[in-house]
């Protein structure tokens, strides 16, 4: 698998999880500790960006799962 094909797949994830919350992109970017905007997040779930770990983290603490649960597709 290559990186291209590695990020979709996260973001497919990503997309995926937020969903069985039931959460928008838009709830990801409350201005809070762990805020991410709509646009990264949008650029992620469509494997269009290579995601800092800080970033990462933020998704997975709003999603209350491990980070590491996001990066094992």
């Amino acid at each position: 698998m290559d990186l291209d094909e590695y990020l979709l797949k996260i973001g497919q994830k990503v997309k995926k999880i937020r969903a069985e919350h039931a959460l928008t992109q838009e709830s990801f970017d409350d201005l809070g500790e762990n805020s991410v905007p709509v646009r990264t997040l949008q650029e992620i779930e469509a494997g269009k960006s290579n995601f800092t770990i800080k970033t990462l983290y933020k998704i997975s603490k709003k999603l209350k799962i491990k980070p590491k649960d996001l990066l094992d597709v």
